[in-house]
This record gives structure tokens, sequence and C-alpha cells, in this order.
């Protein structure tokens, strides 16, 4: 199984996660110049490489603050359909907060 390609995948505003579990808001995406930049929770402006490591790790050895691809359950929740609960009450369909 290849790497990545976080270049592709990244785009300004998508949140990530590290490799320990933090939120990585990408900002902005240098293709030609292989770059990420974005901002992490609690340790603030980061950059990663296209493959998702962080730039400026000691020796390019991957570590807690590397980029994480999306989960296949994140990416079905990111494309759902949303609706607003009172359109769907107005919509007549039954009971949209049912759980039955």
């Amino acid at each position: 199984m290849s790497a990545p390609d976080f270049l592709a995948l990244c785009r300004p505003g998508m949140v990530l996660k590290t490799r320990d579990r933090r939120d990585a808001r990408i900002l902005a995406v240098d293709a030609a110049g292989g770059v990420i930049r974005g901002e992490v929770q609690m340790m603030g402006p980061c950059a990663w490489l296209g493959d998702g490591r962080y730039k400026d790790a000691p020796a390019g050895a991957s570590g807690p603050w590397d980029l994480m691809p999306p989960q296949p359950a994140e990416r079905a929740a990111a494309e759902r359909p949303r609706e607003s609960l009172a359109r769907a009450l107005r919509r007549g369909d039954g009971n949209p907060g049912c759980c039955d």
C-alpha cells in the first residue's frame, strides 16, 4: 500500500488529525513547492511535506505531528447530505427525529 498523496488530498479549511490525534486545520497547499501549511491545536503554525510528514522533523523521521489520512467513516460523514430539522418536518415524510 502506497502513502497517500496529501498534496492532492488536502484543501484549505479541511481538518485532519495528526498521529497524536490533534486537529490539524489546513490553511494552504503549495503543490509546486511540495508543502502543506496549517495550524495544529495547542501547537500553532506547522508545515508538512507532500507525504504528510512533519516538515521540521529531526532527520525527516516519522513522528507524532505527521498528518493522518481521513478515515473512511470521516469521508462518508463529510459527504452525507445535510438538512435542517425544520425543513425535514415540513417535508412530511414522517418523523425525521425517530430512530425506528
